[in-house]
């Protein structure tokens, strides 16, 4: 029996227009195991993206390397780490 983290960021996106792009980045990034997403308005036609991955929960370096994943997606500007949860297999 393995255990995994659920690994929550709110991710902003450089503006408007990039916020479709976004969205279909982080569904792509290989560094955790994509679980969901949520669009939150924010102010002028802007959104928080809020996106959960599973990551290993004994792996070094593994919360580092996503959350690196999802500041690489194009269109992104900033990311804030959220929460995280031992989810048990």
């Amino acid at each position: 029996m393995g255990s995994k983290i659920l690994v929550v960021f709110k991710v902003f996106p450089a503006g408007p227009d990039e916020v479709s792009a976004v969205k279909e980045g982080v569904k792509a990034v290989k560094a955790g195991e994509f679980k969901d997403m949520k669009a939150e308005p924010l102010a002028f036609g802007l959104e928080i993206i809020k996106v959960a991955y599973l990551i290993p929960d004994k792996t070094d370096g593994a919360m580092e390397a996503l959350e690196q994943a999802v500041r690489n997606v194009k269109g992104v500007n900033q990311v804030d780490f959220s929460w995280a949860n031992t989810q048990i297999d």
